[in-house]
């Protein structure tokens, strides 16, 4: 049996191998277009790594659950069928499901490769940093969570109960189909969503979604301009609905003080005619973050969309209503002191001296995660900020190699702690 002390020193001899498997992950495409997605590829590649561990492997694309296009919160227009989850089985000495570290295999698209420094699908390792689309979302938690089983499977280590490894489809823009099916079809009793930044474990998941308002005008236009007249009057009447959702969560009690209740309603373009085509077509395109059900948040789209077409209705313009452009996160949460996070922070104490703290996310996969996988599942992860250079979703996307090792560590003190 080893130990944490151990286990670690290990980490620091071998990193070299979690490097080289982060950049094999990254050198395969897997983007996510909302519409399609590449991950099929990388899928397979986990797939084989399982099952040379011996893992039991299954590749399943989530439309292969019974009625999954019938669930409440299955989105569609995904093409589902060609993008799959790999989930794989590492048994215990009882054979019983109790721990899913998960993490998704596709990423955003690479964008313009003339704004990268670096080939966007390099995975090089060079002034620290390893460096590709994915690097720090969410590749390096399918490469830690693949390093740890092997080093602990060469250590000797059995689980006490099964640990399940999952790489799950379709996170980007909005998706939460791949999370769904894994939750659904592996029950597990505890859940650690390895897609998270900062060394934050995020336990609260703000419900909310992106959305649009549309619009056309009436008569047939040559000039955008006209179309433009309709954005200021769409804002201003957006205002009490942003004032309220600012107001609920500085009140909530999991993102007061916080950055987010000033961000809870996040305008993300306007537009007014294409470049010359569709003139008279506009939208405001908005994220939303909230505490409120879908059922309230949809109640005040249609109070909107009345007041909205009684007031371009003068400029000879028809609202369209409200139109989703990502799924609808539902608020949810775990308690910041439950045990399974309270075992993520004595492991990380333990393993590098890092004191890890609870914080809300905002729309991602904990939602779903949280309220069909387990109410006291939440996320733990080292992605960095979207508003940071190279952070996630940025050119130049890398994660730092000295803190990819100390969240292997905590990682694997956490496997010993629950499973051994």
């Amino acid at each position: 049996m080893t130990d944490i002390k151990t286990l670690c020193a290990r980490i620091d001899e071998r990193k070299e191998e979690l490097y080289a498997l982060l950049c094999d992950l990254i050198h395969i495409n897997s983007e996510n277009f909302g519409s399609h997605g590449n991950e099929k590829e990388c899928s397979e590649y986990i797939a084989g790594l399982c099952r040379e561990l011996g893992l039991e492997t299954e590749t399943y694309s989530p439309l292969d659950l019974p009625d999954f296009e019938n669930h409440p919160d299955y989105l569609a227009g995904r093409a589902l069928e060609n993008r799959p989850n790999v989930t794989a089985r590492w048994k215990g000495a009882e054979n019983v499901d109790e721990l899913m570290l998960m993490g998704h295999v596709d990423t955003v698209p690479i964008g313009d490769p003339a704004n990268w420094t670096f080939e966007p699908l390099a995975g090089v390792v060079r002034d620290g940093c390893i460096w590709g689309r994915g690097a720090c979302d969410d590749k390096y938690a399918l490469a830690t969570a693949l390093f740890i089983i092997r080093l602990l499977q060469e250590q000797g280590f059995v689980p006490r109960r099964n640990l399940i490894f999952t790489g799950y489809c379709d996170e980007e823009k909005g998706g939460s189909n791949g999370a769904l099916a894994a939750v659904l079809r592996y029950p597990t009793t505890r859940i650690v969503n390895m897609d998270c930044k900062n060394f934050e474990i995020w336990h609260c998941a703000s419900g909310g979604q992106s959305c649009k308002y549309c619009y056309h005008t009436e008569k047939p236009v040559d000039n955008a301009a006209v179309t433009a007249k309709a954005i200021p009057i769409v804002m201003e009447v957006m205002e009490d609905f942003a004032a309220r959702r600012r107001a609920e969560l500085s009140d909530n009690r999991f993102y007061k003080g916080t950055v987010i209740p000033a961000t809870s309603m996040r305008y993300m373009g306007f537009r007014a005619g294409d470049r010359g085509a569709d003139l008279g077509v506009g939208e405001v395109a908005f994220t939303v973050y909230t505490d409120k059900t879908k059922d309230e948040i949809y109640a005040e789209y249609r109070e909107m969309e009345a007041i909205l077409s009684r007031r371009l209705a003068p400029l000879g313009i028809i609202g369209d209503g409200f139109k989703p452009t990502t799924r609808f996160f539902h608020y949810g949460y775990a308690e910041p002191d439950c045990q399974p996070i309270r075992d993520m922070q004595a492991a990380a104490l333990e393993a590098t001296g890092r004191e890890v703290r609870p914080c809300g996310s905002c729309l991602s996969d904990l939602s779903v995660i949280l309220k069909y996988g387990s109410g006291e599942a939440y996320g733990f992860g080292i992605g960095r900020d979207f508003d940071e250079y190279g952070g996630a979703h940025q050119p130049d996307e890398f994660i730092e190699c000295d803190k990819l090792v100390e969240y292997a560590k905590i990682i694997a003190a956490y496997v010993l702690k629950v499973l051994g």
